[in-house]
């Protein structure tokens, strides 16, 4: 039988290995149904989103980067604590002239009480970068599909 640490690693590492691949459907299996998802810094003045919220934005995130490339550089899971912080890099190709992707993130993720599936995720982003490319990337949405994301 494994031990709750052990099973809490699993669920991080499914999740850090969808994120990798760009894995929408493995990833949204993850989030437990009261998932919430949180923007941060707060000064985004990002709503907390649910799972329902998630499930829409997501996927319309992913499917507009092409050549994505994550990099993990630190994790420390907090077993007792049902938590884990990732700090990462990425960058990848996007559908907007002369924009490319290259972020940081540190992600904050909490566990169901089983560990079997995430609860909260709250990510803290480059909000330079953030106020940048999000509202270039709003408008060219909503002219290619009439799809809000943020």
């Amino acid at each position: 039988m494994s031990s709750l640490a052990e099973v809490q690693a699993d669920t991080l590492n499914k999740f850090l290995e969808a994120w990798r691949t760009q894995d929408v459907g493995t990833t949204i299996e993850l989030w437990s149904d009261d998932f919430k998802q949180r923007l941060l810094p707060d000064s985004l003045g990002a709503a907390v989103k649910s799972r329902a919220e998630a499930a829409v934005i997501y996927p319309v995130l992913t499917s507009n980067l092409s050549n994505w490339k994550l990099e993990i550089k630190q994790i420390v899971h907090d077993a007792a604590r049902g938590t884990a912080a990732v700090y990462a890099t990425s960058s990848a190709d996007t559908p907007l002239p002369d924009e490319k992707w290259a972020t940081d993130y540190a992600v904050f993720i909490s566990f169901t009480e089983d560990g079997t599936q995430i609860n909260k995720l709250d990510e803290m982003v480059d909000s330079t970068f953030y106020g940048r490319f999000f509202p270039k990337f709003q408008q060219y949405l909503a002219k290619t599909r009439g799809t809000p994301a943020h």
